[in-house]
């Protein structure tokens, strides 16, 4: 079997549901951006050719398109992809502004609503961090009264600065120290990213501010996939108020907490 009938056979098994809808995207450049996304982060093919793109287009999502679409919209991608030559072959391979931008083009301005199966953590885990913190902008300010270690695992990989007001207090003693325990290793490789323990019990709801938007969790980060929620993420610009009463609330909140 050929190298691209491989691919192709592999891409039809993959379950693609972390990633948004394909039928979403109408465009050669933005249909073309989704396989490379998805062939990257499943496959972990990092490249791949017009040719290839094209076919697994046709034969998987059976949209007619050729080669040339591809070509042609990826010479205006700019630095939503990198191309390279190998072997006397173009390659293409998706940046990360290429994942923004498809992602971006699911958003309503309004409204997305995001959810966690129970009993899947890992996948709850990835849908958290490709679908929503990897797109929130600026400084990252997230209120959580219950942390664990689950939580710095998923925070490992945020390059945002990021304020995560929480309770030391909500947690069992035995879970407490193996918290902070790990927590000392993790802020030496991350001095963006600091934790700040509120003083009083009144901290419930769980959030996350961005510079445009902000997140509405159902539950607590470490606990995503144990049990049903849904994530709600609503933009600054609609939600003006509840925005600014928020960011409010955290900054009073913050100066009264205690860094950890």
């Amino acid at each position: 079997m050929s190298e691209d009938r491989q691919i192709i056979k592999k891409f039809k098994e993959l379950n693609t549901s972390n990633f948004p809808d394909f039928y979403s995207y109408t465009k050669p450049l933005d249909m073309g951006l989704w396989v490379l996304w998805v062939v990257k982060e499943e496959l972990q093919i990092r490249k791949l050719t017009a040719e290839e793109i094209a076919s697994i287009i046709r034969e998987v999502k059976e949209i007619s398109i050729g080669f040339k679409n591809i070509n042609n919209a990826f010479s205006k991608a700019g630095n939503r992809i990198h191309s390279f030559h190998e072997n006397g072959k173009v390659f293409f391979e998706i940046m990360k502004p290429g994942k923004d931008y498809l992602i971006s083009l699911t958003k309503r301005g309004l409204i997305d609503v995001f959810y966690f199966e129970p009993g899947k953590r890992y996948t709850s885990k990835r849908i958290l961090l490709k679908n929503i913190i990897e797109v929130l902008k600026g400084e990252l300010r997230i209120v959580d009264a219950y942390c664990g270690e689950r939580t710095l695992d998923i925070l490992n990989k945020v390059g945002n600065n990021v304020k995560f007001l929480t309770r030391l207090e909500n947690l069992r003693e035995k879970e407490r120290k193996g918290f902070l325990r790990e927590l000392e290793d993790f802020k030496s490789e991350h001095p963006n990213i600091e934790f700040r323990s509120y003083p009083q019990p009144h901290i419930h709801d769980r959030f996350i501010l961005s510079s445009e938007h902000f997140v509405l969790l159902g539950h607590s980060i470490k606990d995503l996939g144990g049990k049903e929620s849904f994530a709600i993420v609503l933009s600054k610009s609609t939600s003006k108020d509840i925005f600014e009463a928020l960011v409010e609330i955290f900054n009073r909140r913050w100066k009264k907490a205690k860094p950890i």
